[in-house]
């Protein structure tokens, strides 16, 4: 077992040395759970925005994404109150990506849409509307995720070399 677990340090040592030695304080990631919370109101709220128009789509789109809004709201609320781990940010960064994808994905539906409707001269100005927040949020979220996505290499970049450590003392006899 202390070979397979040295073997992986040394296959991630590369990552370790990335992670600049510096874990993230709890400052830090409380400051970034905040703000990835703010993004996805923003993405939620942005959803909510084009829901008519989604729906004449996908029923199920505003569900979907509303669904995967609300988890990682509940993965930010857990790390706020009992503090970061490793599982939960990459967690979160999986959702917020997701996240990233809906509202681009929902923009572009819209825009595929509203072309349709710009041939057949029947433009809604509502649908630009809808699509506006859309951009934004996909905009909000991507950025925040490149946030978090280095802190948490940082992370686990420190508890790696945490264990390292450890390991290293563990074999060494005193």
């Amino acid at each position: 077992m202390k070979k397979i677990l040295l073997a992986l340090a040394v296959l991630f040592s590369p990552l370790a040395l990335f992670a600049q030695n510096s874990m993230p304080s709890n400052e830090e990631l409380a400051e970034l759970l905040s703000k990835a919370s703010q993004k996805i109101t923003s993405f939620q709220e942005a959803v909510q925005g084009a829901k008519l128009f989604l729906d004449k789509q996908d029923p199920k789109l505003v569900s979907n994404y509303m669904d995967t809004a609300k988890t990682a709201q509940e993965i930010i609320r857990v790390g706020q109150k009992e503090g970061a781990s490793a599982y939960r940010l990459v967690g979160l960064l999986s959702l917020l990506d997701d996240m990233t994808v809906d509202a681009a994905n929902a923009s572009f539906r819209l825009m595929q849409e509203e072309v349709k409707a710009v041939e057949a001269k029947q433009a809604n100005v509502n649908v630009v509307a809808a699509i506006l927040p859309l951009n934004a949020a996909q905009t909000g979220l991507n950025d925040i995720s490149e946030l978090l996505l280095h802190a948490t290499l940082r992370y686990v970049g420190s508890e790696e070399q945490a264990l390292i450590k450890l390991l290293d003392s563990a074999g060494k006899p005193k």
